[in-house]
């Protein structure tokens, strides 16, 4: 079956977005018709079968011709400090430095990592007025490092080999 979207424009007509508002968004947009368009919510007629084949084909196009996206979460203290994070992309840990004095929907490109940004998202803060905001949380990052620094079961298998031959 052929794509019916073969432009980055017509795909994101599909949602009914400006081109360049980014595949967050238009996962979104996605995720909002194919609510209202699915066989198990609608009558499957004709029409709306044709519009939910057209918004996969353009989710589908936007997905493979795109970079990927992420989204984070930050605090407002945390947004004026900035940080360095850690997220997970399937099997890959993926670092992402936040600049101090971000903004909310910012576009940051991820370290070493040319295809993949993160959107930032600055939440609303949960402190009372007049406690001091809660420290940032180094724990993502702290995984990385692990993860990293932790040899895999490959080396620790080679290492027992070789332990093994010199008692030998």
């Amino acid at each position: 079956m052929t794509s019916r979207v073969l432009t980055v424009v017509a795909a994101y007509a599909a949602f009914g977005l400006e081109p360049g508002a980014g595949l967050i968004a238009a996962k979104r947009a996605f995720r909002e018709r194919v609510k209202t368009l699915h066989p198990d919510t609608t009558e499957p007629t004709p029409e709306a079968l044709s519009r939910l084949a057209a918004i996969v084909d353009a989710i589908r196009f936007l997905e493979k011709t795109l970079p990927a996206c992420m989204e984070i979460g930050i605090s407002a203290h945390q947004a004026r400090q900035g940080l360095t994070r850690s997220l997970r992309s399937g099997d890959r840990a993926i670092i992402v430095r936040i600049p101090p004095g971000v903004t909310d929907g910012a576009c940051l490109q991820a370290v070493g990592e040319p295809d993949t940004t993160v959107q930032v998202r600055v939440l609303a803060a949960t402190n009372e007025p007049g406690k001091p905001p809660a420290a940032p949380d180094f724990e993502p990052l702290d995984d990385f490092v692990e993860a990293f620094s932790r040899p895999s079961a490959n080396a620790r298998f080679a290492r027992w080999i070789r332990k093994a031959q010199s008692a030998a």
